[in-house]
């Protein structure tokens, strides 16, 4: 029968009869399994029935009344018995949690009216009620040939509580039968399900009393034909060995399951060596990164990427995970799906069953927890919160919905409004497209003294992971008459060591600082005592909470500065994380407005009298973006704060700096970030390309250059060297990168021929999986000898290099500092990583030691990134004080060596050779084959564990395919072609030096010009150095300008490259003809004051 045929079967007869009967219709079907003394044993569909109805006969044998019956057994291969036997002899279960005390259960069975309890110990219950042992019901022998099921059609769950705030709530058959063939239905869908080697081995974990054990377990997997394989016990050795040995493909379990086996790996991991631990890393991003992409592809990848750990697991057959009953913090989430492990999230409670689950794989859907979208037979709403329309109480109306309560024996009509909507209590995020996010229990949030919603379980994803800690919950507990978020770490036998507590502290404390200020936890307590919870399945907060006000909980109050003695009673009224010191009270808002005022006048060099608050910096004060800079680092130095790049520049006048500044004195910035926008906020569409507003800027700048000549895209027909082919004319070329002319040399033209021969013209796939190439490992080990480097990575573009380390190798509680004229890769890279970003003025040293001596402490890894050759004005970046800095400081240098490589040093060989460097000075050195080298490409050389980790890590490397091998030829020719011809950087060199003299011969500022390829002539205004080059190429001589926002306004210069190829003669008679054309154009040029002239771009 397929299974479109039993769903059929099962829609004609929606009762607990009909589920049974097609549920043991394949009777040879494996339905349990289970580990005895090493061997697998269990038992057949077939035998379930059988042994369900021998179990059904003891019942009425033993006398047990008819009506609700108590069951209160472990999950074990008898429960499905029992429970089945139960409703054969027309008993309705009544599924209790056996872990609770007697006073709960008997509160449950008067309420249900339940007059017989199935249970493994006697029970003290206050209450007429006759007791049975599973034993005494599972006797030896099949029912008698007489016996003839009387079938009862309902059954009822109870929810976790206390004595008088438990509940019972009744299921017939027919929302049983609907539940199922909604989950069938969903489950068609999900490609993890498709069964490739029979129906999947599901592991038995979850409480069967439970709405997610009973509906999962019992109900659903069951009838689908997947054998549930059961636990001796639950200890983890135990879970493993069974998983591994009976080789499970499918669980369904609490979060507890999927925290404990992080934390688990988290431990192991932490006792091996760095450099395992940075492997592991590396792995995890590379799985994670593939599974982003293709997530069919990744998680087969991911598990044979890690067979090795998942062998000694769950072993290699488990392939998905299901959780639900609580929140998972995303850090475990990251971790074992990480592993290969699908693992989603499902939602369902005690009065609705399970009503959505995530069946999407896309690793999105996975890591963010989401439970998805409510199956058929149900819907969702919310009850706003008042601030989002899409947050707030979460309202369910569903097919399956439990048909009424039992209370002192009466079944009352179910707990829903006139229009079947049941008030789950539970808050929850929906987004546009119906796809749901459980923040939270109403009853758990806590209440800040601003009026502020605080999420607890948001608030644990954020301290997930930490090691040592076994168990996590935070809870608001009471100070200064408000609800304080409170963080409570149970660490057990760790609990006295102080080295551990104040470095835990500390980890709190860095975590803590990356919240929103209001969101904040303001107590942390480290407790030696396992916290309670209910079902095992999630922490108690109510009970929890109780435990520590009546002194029932050892705990100790956490800072990072000293960690408090043992208390035994109720918290204390103080904050274990102190909150900033109190500025002077004198220090208000005009107060901080005056200061602003006086850093503007000093910037501006003007008096604050002249100075408007609204005046804007730039157009009204006459002010540039290095000024701005200036006012900015002034600023941060005085009120001690650190204000995010992308947040100063939208401050322009006192004004707006002034409520920046004072809302970050005040602990909260008022700029949200795009990337943490709710998905739920209503956004304007837009449709059409034309509609943007990046497209109508575009066209407002071609239509601003109608009427002359666009001097982009001019089209070169030949190699660029000293001369080039441009509209049928031979010209002299300024404007190439070519600088010691490898593009277009015999030996490299040769060496990417025979390697088109040998190779082809494409790597053809990622050199991670198919397209790695001796010929790449042979150029990075000449790259590395080049750059006194101990190993070096090739990737296909220079940008795209930047863009991916400056992206990768910063996160979130890092600081990116980088010089204000640093290439747009950089500034790409910043944003991309997440991390603060901070510019500093072109070169300044004593301005970025200013930052790192304020600023050093509030981050983890800070990297400085300089240039050292700046394309705009060609000087020389002072490479050894930043080498000092960083060693200072306690950071990582990088490098970007697009305009110093191949052309400083005695072989080309950049900052390196040119300062000489010890080999680790800068730890990221990055240059451009695309420049000096001729071809096309990016590189970074530094140490050799960088190199590793960055090899399997680099998402720019990793899922890009390899350079092409005619350009990695013609590079490692060109490379060993600098090393072994001298003259070619001596004619460099030499032909600078002769453009900068005869230059200066001719009184034309040069800016800041000296030692490198690119001499900039500055010429002032826009629109006269695009007349110039337009005119100088009518002439012959080609070289491009730079203009605005390039270059700051109205210090627009044409650019010239010199390259090694030039002669002397074609550099002078460039050089006259810009005079002589600057003349005719009666264009006034800059003079030079016999010094290079500051003339640095924005």
């Amino acid at each position: 029968m397929t299974r479109s045929e039993k769903c059929a079967l099962l829609e004609k007869d929606m009762t607990l009869r009909g589920f049974f009967a097609l549920l043991c219709g394949e009777e040879s079907a494996q339905a349990a399994l289970w580990l005895e003394e090493g061997q697998e044993r269990g038992y057949t569909f077939g035998q379930l029935r059988a042994r369900a109805y021998a179990c059904a006969a003891r019942l009425d044998a033993l006398g047990v009344p008819e009506g609700w019956v108590g069951l209160a057994v472990d999950t074990c291969p008898d429960w499905p018995v029992l429970f089945w036997g139960l409703v054969a002899a027309g008993r309705q279960p009544l599924l209790l949690d056996p872990s609770l005390d007697d006073a709960p259960i008997a509160h449950l069975m008067r309420q249900a009216g339940a007059g017989a309890l199935i249970c493994r110990r006697k029970r003290s219950l206050e209450m007429t009620c006759v007791q049975v042992t599973p034993e005494a019901l599972l006797a030896d022998g099949a029912a008698d040939a007489s016996f003839s099921p009387r079938w009862a059609d309902r059954l009822a769950l109870c929810t976790s509580g206390t004595t008088a705030t438990a509940r019972v709530f009744v299921y017939d058959g027919r929302a049983v039968c609907v539940q199922t063939l909604a989950i069938v239905k969903e489950q068609q869908k999900a490609w993890t399900f498709r069964e490739k080697r029979g129906p999947l081995r599901t592991l038995c974990f979850l409480p069967l009393n439970h709405v997610f054990g009973f509906m999962t377990n019992v109900i659903w997997t069951s009838f689908v034909g997947y054998p549930q394989v059961y636990l001796r016990d639950r200890a983890p050795q135990t879970i493993l060995e069974t998983c591994r040995a009976l080789r499970v493909q499918f669980i369904l379990a609490v979060p507890l399951l999927v925290n404990n086996l992080s934390v688990t790996l988290q431990r192991r991991l932490a006792k091996e060596s760095v450099a395992t631990r940075a492997l592991f890393y590396a792995m995890r991003s590379l799985s994670l990164a593939v599974q982003a992409v293709e997530p069919r592809l990744g998680l087969p990848m991911a598990r044979r990427l890690f067979r090795r750990i998942n062998r000694n697991l769950f072993g290699d057959a488990l392939e998905q995970i299901i959780v639900g009953g609580s929140h998972t913090p995303r850090e475990h989430l990251y971790t074992i799906n990480a592993l290969g492990y699908a693992v989603t999230s499902g939602f369902g409670m005690t009065e609705t069953a399970v009503t959505s689950a995530e069946i999407k794989i896309n690793l999105r859907s996975r890591l963010t927890g989401s439970v998805g979208w409510p199956f058929s037979i149900s819907a969702y709403r919310v009850n706003p919160d008042g601030k989002n329309p899409n947050r707030g109480e979460l309202l369910i109306r569903s097919e399956a919905m439990h048909i009424g309560c039992l209370e002192e024996g009466k079944l009352l009509p179910p707990r829903t409004d006139a229009e079947g909507w049941y008030a789950t209590g539970d808050v929850v995020r929906i987004g546009r497209h119906g796809r749901m996010w459980v923040e939270g229990r109403i009853k758990d949030v806590i209440i800040g003294e601003s009026g502020e919603n605080i999420y607890p379980d948001e608030l644990e994803d954020a301290f997930a992971g930490m090691e040592g800690v076994e168990q996590m919950c935070v809870l608001g507990t009471a100070l200064d008459g408000y609800d304080q978020a409170t963080l409570v770490l149970a660490v057990g036998a760790r609990y006295g060591d102080e080295a551990f507590l104040l470095n835990l502290a500390r980890q709190v404390r860095q975590r803590n600082r990356a919240l929103q200020p209001l969101r904040r936890v303001r107590r942390v307590l480290a407790t030696p005592d396992a916290l309670p919870v209910v079902n095992g399945i999630k922490v108690k907060r109510i009970a929890l909470r109780q435990q520590l006000e009546t002194r029932k909980i050892a705990y100790r109050m956490l800072s990072d500065q000293a960690v408090g003695q043992p208390v035994s009673g109720a918290p204390q009224p103080q904050e274990s994380l102190p909150r900033p010191a109190q500025k002077p009270d004198d220090l208000q808002l005009d107060e901080v407005r005056r200061k602003v005022r006086a850093c503007f006048a000093e910037v501006l060099e003007t008096d604050e009298a002249s100075i408007g608050d609204d005046a804007h910096f730039i157009e009204d004060l006459g002010g540039d973006s290095l000024q701005s800079l200036g006012v900015s680092l002034k600023v941060e130095e005085i009120f001690g704060v650190v204000i995010p790049t992308e947040e100063y520049y939208q401050c322009t006048s006192v004004n707006d700096l002034t409520a920046l500044v004072y809302a970050h004195m005040q602990g909260h910035g008022p700029y949200q970030s795009q990337a943490e926008r709710d998905e739920s906020e209503p956004i304007e569409p837009i449709v059409r390309f034309e509609d943007t507003p990046e497209y109508q800027a575009f066209q407002k700048r071609l239509e601003s250059m109608e009427g002359s000549r666009n001097p982009y895209f001019v089209c070169h027909e030949s190699a660029l060297s000293d001369t080039s082919l441009m509209d049928g004319r031979r010209v002299l070329n300024f404007g190439s990168y070519n600088y010691v002319g490898m593009s277009g040399r015999k030996e490299t033209m040769e060496a990417a021929k025979a390697a088109i021969d040998k190779y082809g013209t494409s790597a053809s796939g990622s050199r991670l999986l198919a397209g790695e190439k001796s010929l790449y490992q042979e150029l990075e080990r000449e790259l590395a000898r080049w750059k006194h480097a101990e190993a070096a990575l090739v990737l296909v573009g220079g940008h795209s290099t930047n863009v991916t380390i400056v992206g990768n190798f910063c996160g979130k509680n890092d600081l990116i500092v980088y010089d204000a004229l640093s290439h747009n890769s950089i500034q790409e890279g910043c944003r991309l990583s997440g991390a603060t970003s901070k510019p500093f003025p072109h070169n300044d040293v004593a301005a970025l030691e200013s930052i790192l001596r304020t600023q050093r402490h509030r981050f983890a890894k800070v990297l400085i990134v300089v240039e050292g050759a700046y394309s705009m004005d060609g000087d020389i970046a002072p490479v050894p004080e930043f080498v000092r800095l960083k060693k200072q400081f306690g950071c990582f240098l990088m490098v970007d060596e697009a305009h110093s490589a191949c052309v400083i040093g005695k072989t080309g060989g950049g900052v390196d050779e040119y300062f000489g460097l010890a080999h680790d000075d800068i730890d990221i050195k990055m240059g451009t084959l695309s420049k000096g080298l001729g071809t096309c490409g990016g590189y970074l050389a530094g140490k050799k564990c960088l190199i590793d980790y960055l090899r399997y890590s680099l998402p720019g490397f990793v899922f890009s395919v390899g350079i092409s091998p005619p350009l990695a030829a013609a590079t490692l020719a060109a490379v060993r072609a600098l090393q072994s011809h001298p003259e070619i950087m001596e004619n460099l060199r030499r032909n600078i030096a002769v453009f900068l003299e005869e230059a200066h011969k001719r009184n034309l500022n040069t800016c800041l010009a000296a030692e490198t390829a690119i001499v900039p002539i500055l010429v002032g205004r826009d629109e006269d150095a695009f007349l110039l080059s337009t005119a100088l190429g009518d002439k012959g001589v080609f070289v491009p300008p730079a203009v605005y926002p390039a270059v700051p306004k109205n210090k627009a210069r044409l650019r010239f490259c010199v390259i090694s190829e030039h002669r002397p003669e074609q550099i002078i008679q460039a050089l006259d003809l810009l005079v002589e054309t600057a003349a005719e154009l009666r264009i006034e040029l800059p003079p030079t004051d016999g010094k290079p002239n500051a003339a640095p771009c924005a």
